[in-house]
């Protein structure tokens, strides 16, 4: 009933309604069905609602009958697709015009976990916009070891820089160290130094304040300290650096904390 419905005449939002019935009935002709709408391009609002719901709900170990001729009324007869709901999701990744449509891929990889899939569409996607996104929700289903593999073999700076927003999702603090403390590229120093700070990891950003020689680096790690509300931190670096800019810099960033080290210091100061 639902197959005819979706082929007849009924407003995209009600076929959404029947889609997401279909996602949720569990029998291998609605999953099928479902498989087939994600790979057919007639309707790309359709298609995007499958195949978010692939994601969610997940397909079938065999694939689905029929192609993407036909639309949906096509019914399910046709050449059989191999592969579970990872394949398919692949093949209509690789079949879309629609930037929307692999955007939904990659959401539907991220849900269902597939890192092998954002893996590869990140190393090999030439859109840059899908390929970083690819890269940020290989983050989110904590692909660490495939970031590092991407971070090395990356010549691009602004897709380096979304691989750092990847380890900061994923939580590898110890990635992003790395980073600060030895990537050529000041940039992305800086870069990892901030998502540090976004992640509270205070000891490991006063190492890399100790042993920094770069003045903006030093900057990025007192904006770090106060991203995280790490008075007693700043208090100790305007308390020991000799640099007068610096030192400048950390009181200045104190007057805007509410907190009871900075407030002490600085009436210290103003007692002098």
């Amino acid at each position: 009933m639902i197959q005819k419905r979706l082929a007849g005449s009924a407003s995209p939002k009600e076929k959404a309604k029947m889609l997401f019935v279909l996602a949720q009935n569990g029998s291998t002709e609605s999953k099928q069905l479902l498989e087939k709408i994600a790979l057919g391009q007639s309707n790309p609002e359709l298609q995007r609602k499958a195949v978010q719901y692939l994601g969610i709900f997940g397909g079938v170990s065999g694939g689905v009958e029929g192609g993407v001729e036909g639309g949906v009324s096509g019914g399910v007869n046709g050449p059989r697709h191999s592969g579970g709901t990872n394949q398919i999701l692949a093949q209509v990744y690789a079949a879309a015009t629609d930037e929307a449509v692999k955007r939904e891929v990659i959401r539907s990889y991220m849900i269902s976990g597939n890192r092998e899939g954002l893996f590869q569409l990140a190393k090999n996607e030439k859109n840059e916009n899908l390929k970083r996104e690819a890269i940020r929700n290989l983050g989110l289903v904590g692909g660490q070891n495939e970031l590092l593999q991407l971070y090395q073999s990356e010549p691009s700076t602004e897709v380096r820089r979304e691989i750092l927003q990847g380890f900061f999702l994923s939580g590898q603090s110890e990635k992003l160290v790395q980073v600060a403390e030895n990537d050529k590229d000041m940039d992305l120093r800086r870069t990892a130094i901030r998502n540090l700070g976004l992640m509270g990891k205070t000891d490991v950003l006063h190492t890399i304040y100790a042993k920094e020689t770069d003045r903006q680096n030093k900057e990025e790690v007192l904006n770090a300290y106060f991203i995280s509300g790490n008075a007693k931190a700043l208090v100790a670096i305007a308390k020991g650096e000799k640099d007068a800019e610096l030192k400048k810099r950390a009181v200045e960033k104190l007057s805007l904390m509410n907190s009871k080290e900075g407030s002490e210091y600085l009436m210290e100061l103003l007692n002098k």
